[in-house]
């Protein structure tokens, strides 16, 4: 079951993500159980030898957890990341970057991810990340976290 489209949760994310105001950042699909985020291939992406770098597929994949985790899990808008691994697995080409976010465990108080990222296309792969968001209360509200779909 899904909570909200792909367009809502761009708006989303970019309503309350800094750098994900920028236009290039895309949701592309929402699924029964993942997520598909695009960031579009830029200039300023790459270090040497024209490898798109870490910190660049580390937002993406950061940013395919939050959008998985707002459009799967109920206030999701409030979590927050507490852990992140990668493992870089191939040299990411000049390219788009696309990432593919499943939910693993949605639990009480944390929500675990993984992301696959992929240069160019859904065949080639360049990291594997694992990661978890906190469910923090409603900033409002000051309720305790929702509990968890299903």
């Amino acid at each position: 079951m899904t909570l909200h489209s792909a367009a809502e949760v761009q708006a989303i994310i970019r309503r309350n993500v800094g750098v994900a105001t920028q236009p290039h950042f895309e949701v592309d699909a929402v699924g029964a159980h993942h997520v598909d985020v695009r960031l579009p291939y830029a200039e300023g992406m790459t270090r040497l030898g024209d490898t798109v770098s870490g910190p660049v597929l580390m937002t993406a994949a950061d940013a395919a957890m939050y959008a998985v985790i707002l459009a799967h899990v109920p206030e999701g808008e409030y979590a927050v990341t507490s852990h992140f691994q990668i493992d870089f697995l191939r040299r990411p080409r000049a390219a788009d970057i696309l990432a593919r976010a499943h939910i693993l465990r949605c639990g009480r108080r944390s929500v675990n991810c993984r992301v696959e990222l992929f240069s160019g296309d859904f065949d080639t792969l360049v990291a594997h990340v694992t990661g978890a968001y906190a469910r923090m209360a409603s900033a409002t509200s000051g309720a305790s976290p929702a509990s968890p779909p299903g």
